[in-house]
């Protein structure tokens, strides 16, 4: 991964993030941080005693630093929240993550602190605390103060919808109550966030618990936004309902699909040397044919123009994966996919860039040929292309690098097994942390993208490794059937 990589996720975070030495001079900050301390960029890096430090803010950063371990067995990283006085007199309520930094050798160079407001969180919890207390006795308070609140709010009994606040009727462009009271909350819920939706309220009718979640809703005018927020249990109108809390997360989900785009971007420029090479050798077989054809007096045209179409039709397919790759992905709803065909076009796509190193991917499935998963065929893509693309990396002298899978009843397993320089249990440990990367040149982020590709899939990845004989990474995806035939 390339250092661009790495400038635009810091940048264009949209939480606060700045680096800090391990004696305390900020060494670089992002804007979101400059904007949520009141601050410019001078003011922050600066040598300077600040304004904000004499809250103790940077010390207690360091002090926390200086307490996590150096051992990569135990996370090294904490968060803590803090109380901090705008430059405008306000207090703002700090949700603090520190991590260390190491360089190759797991020394420590430097802190990644991120700084996240939950200002308007900590004050909904406690007037919804207030709220609820004063519920029996006077209703009238909880629905004056949901109507000035600035965040969405939804109150519901059984899934239908029973009060939306002004901010709520905002979000999702309705005019007035008469748009959305007495309808199921389902309907305003995208379908690609319905199987969430369904386990959340299973989980709730038997055990009362409510908590965090994240949908992709639909609004009355048929856009689609990202929403995250919280639920409790409530008293509305002498009857027990649900009153959930939600902010409007459109814009940060587009940032880390910028992300994971400019990953992709950089994935496809990586793979450029060996697509030339995949698509030179049809060519010259192309070339070749096209010479026969015109110097041949025996009347073969038929054969050589099938073997001529044949080759072409290898080019097309190459080309069109890369660029598939390289295109945003307007629809993120899952599929039923036959995960061996995935793979295969992924190993169409990296065997030029494997055939340049002297590498054979040699695959192993079984015997059914059709392994049904639900998934997003790009997103999945770019797992195993990053995967693929690290096992090449890690090989310096040719090899081999075996894909196999295996199935039970309820999940597939694709192993990724390459005979590199491997890892040490430190640093498998260390994988998927903030920027941690173990190539000279890299920052994480593909490793970090394809963990939360696996998560959003259900699935889960391990890794297993040998120094000097090398690593298998191993994917779970859940399993939705295996068949002889493709009839789905």
């Amino acid at each position: 991964m390339r250092p661009q990589s790495y400038d635009f996720a810091f940048t264009q975070a949209a939480i606060g993030m700045a680096l800090i030495s391990l004696d305390g001079t900020i060494l670089n900050a992002n804007p979101a941080l400059y904007d949520l301390l009141g601050y410019t960029q001078p003011d922050i890096i600066s040598s300077l005693p600040l304004p904000f430090m004499e809250d103790d803010m940077i010390i207690h950063i360091i002090q926390v630093g200086q307490s996590l371990p150096l051992d990569l067995r135990t996370p090294s990283h904490t968060r803590y929240e803090q109380e901090y006085v705008h430059p405008s007199g306000q207090k703002v309520a700090l949700h603090i993550h520190v991590s260390m930094v190491l360089d190759n050798n797991q020394v420590p160079i430097y802190y990644l602190a991120q700084f996240e407001n939950i200002t308007k969180i900590k004050d909904i919890e406690e007037q919804l605390q207030v709220a609820k207390t004063a519920l029996h006795d006077n209703e009238n308070f909880l629905q004056q103060m949901l109507e000035e609140l600035s965040l969405p709010v939804l109150i519901t009994k059984h899934g239908i919808i029973k009060y939306v606040n002004p901010a709520g009727l905002q979000l999702i462009y309705a005019e007035s109550l008469d748009d959305v009271l007495g309808k199921s909350a389902d309907l305003f819920v995208d379908t690609s966030s319905h199987s969430t939706l369904f386990e959340r309220r299973e989980k709730y009718y038997s055990t009362n618990e409510l908590g965090s979640v994240r949908y992709l809703i639909r609004c009355l005018n048929g856009y689609k936004k990202y929403v995250e927020g919280f639920s409790l249990q409530i008293t509305f109108k002498g009857q027990d309902a649900v009153i959930g809390i939600f902010k409007d997360i459109t814009k940060q989900e587009a940032e880390k699909e910028r992300t994971m785009q400019s990953e992709k971007l950089s994935t496809a420029g990586q793979l450029a040397a060996g697509i030339a090479h995949e698509i030179r050798n049809p060519l010259t077989a192309i070339n070749g044919f096209m010479k026969l054809l015109r110097s041949s007096k025996e009347d073969k045209s038929d054969q050589y123009i099938s073997i001529i179409e044949s080759e072409l039709k290898r080019i097309e397919f190459i080309v069109n994966e890369l660029l598939v790759l390289s295109k945003p992905q307007k629809n993120h709803t899952s599929a039923p996919l036959n995960i061996m065909s995935l793979i295969d076009q992924v190993i169409t796509l990296m065997n030029g860039q494997a055939s340049l190193k002297n590498i054979e991917i040699v695959t192993q499935y079984p015997e059914r040929p059709f392994v049904l998963i639900m998934g997003v065929e790009n997103q999945l893509k770019q797992v195993f292309i990053n995967l693929l693309k690290n096992a090449l990396e890690a090989m310096n002298h040719g090899g081999m690098i075996h894909v196999y899978l295996q199935v039970n009843d309820k999940e597939v397993q694709i192993h990724v097994q390459d005979q590199g320089y491997g890892m040490t249990k430190d640093q498998i440990e260390a994988l998927g942390k903030p920027f941690y990367t173990t190539k000279d040149t890299g920052t994480g982020l593909g490793f970090m993208i394809t963990q939360n590709i696996i998560h959003n899939h259900g699935g889960a990845i391990t890794v297993d490794s040998i120094l000097k004989q090398g690593t298998t990474f191993t994917v779970s995806l859940p399993m939705i059937m295996i068949s002889d035939k493709e009839d789905f």
